[in-house]
């Protein structure tokens, strides 16, 4: 039995974790859905940013225990620019990607969240997707993220999402 664990990220984490990014790209090109296959992404968040989310300690990695391979990654952030300083304790979830062959990851990597945030005396969980991903809103309301707002940073028009405590 798979046995995943979320740590920080290390370094040696990097490429697999952009080699997974790629992968889900793919993915959402060969399913229609429009995220990051239509903004830009890779240019937008390279190589070096997630190096330096290591540094900062806000890259997470979801591993298999048993193997030691990745499967999906977040950065967690403790401020965001796109939300307004509201003095709420949170997590702002960026960057999550998940393995297309490990299905229900993505799932696992924000219930770890929840557990990390609720461990960390965080009062929510926070996150945007791109406004007119209805599948990807629709799996976030799912998962409990109520729709708080809209954002807009360049041409990407986001849709903001929370969840709070009491829901996980």
């Amino acid at each position: 039995m798979e046995n995943f664990v979320l740590i920080k990220g290390s370094n040696k984490d990097v490429e697999t974790i952009y080699q997974i990014i790629k992968q889900r790209i793919n993915w959402m090109d060969s399913n229609k859905i429009e995220q990051w296959n239509k903004t830009d992404y890779l240019k937008s968040y390279p190589i070096e940013y997630f190096k330096e989310k290591v540094t900062s300690g806000e890259l997470y990695v979801m591993k298999d225990e048993s193997s030691d391979k990745v499967v999906g990654a977040v950065v967690l952030l403790e401020e965001d620019q796109r939300w307004k300083k509201d003095g709420v304790k949170s997590y702002y979830l960026h960057n999550l990607v998940s393995d297309t062959e490990v299905p229900g990851i993505g799932n696992r990597i924000i219930d770890l969240c929840e557990k990390l945030a609720s461990r960390n005396g965080k009062d929510r969980l926070r996150l945007d997707c791109q406004s007119t991903n209805t599948k990807l809103n629709h799996y976030y309301y799912r998962l409990g993220f109520k729709y708080v707002g809209n954002v807009q940073v360049g041409n990407y028009y986001g849709t903001k999402r929370e969840k709070v405590k009491n829901l996980f």
